[in-house]
């Protein structure tokens, strides 16, 4: 009996794997929409040991700001969220963080920025040390 059972796992392991689909990526063209946001884009795939050829259409969710303006938009992917700008440049990730899931039921995972170089010296340039210093402080 065990041995059968045995057989049967590796002859489904076996048909399993011949029966993947490997498609190839022949073009991808980004979707606008009336204001010019980017909010998706079309894949254009090829089984090419079939000869067969499909769009694969993916749509992006809005990201609203606190007013309700349109800021960003998300593609979501296995294991969390990526971050578009609304030129359809990348800005960032959300990953879902399965070990704080205890403590906090509705966290939605860790969300990383990327903040263009501008906005960097623009922060820096508006707080100096000796400006921190004399905040809290602490003598020269």
């Amino acid at each position: 009996m065990r041995l059968a059972k045995t057989i049967i796992l590796a002859i489904t392991l076996a048909a399993g794997g011949c029966s993947m689909l490997e498609f190839k990526q022949l073009g991808k063209e980004t979707l606008k929409n009336s204001q010019g946001h980017v909010v998706g884009y079309r894949e254009r795939l090829c089984d090419c040991g079939k000869g067969e050829e499909l769009d694969r259409i993916v749509l992006f969710t809005p990201r609203l700001s606190e007013r309700g303006k349109v800021v960003a938009y998300e593609e979501r992917i296995k294991g969390g969220v990526v971050l578009w700008d609304l030129r359809g440049k990348r800005i960032g990730s959300r990953y879902v963080d399965l070990r704080s899931r205890g403590t906090n039921a509705r966290n939605s995972g860790l969300t990383i920025v990327f903040v263009p170089r501008e906005a960097e010296r623009l922060a820096v340039a508006q707080v100096t040390i000796d400006e921190i210093r004399q905040h809290l402080g602490i003598p020269n």
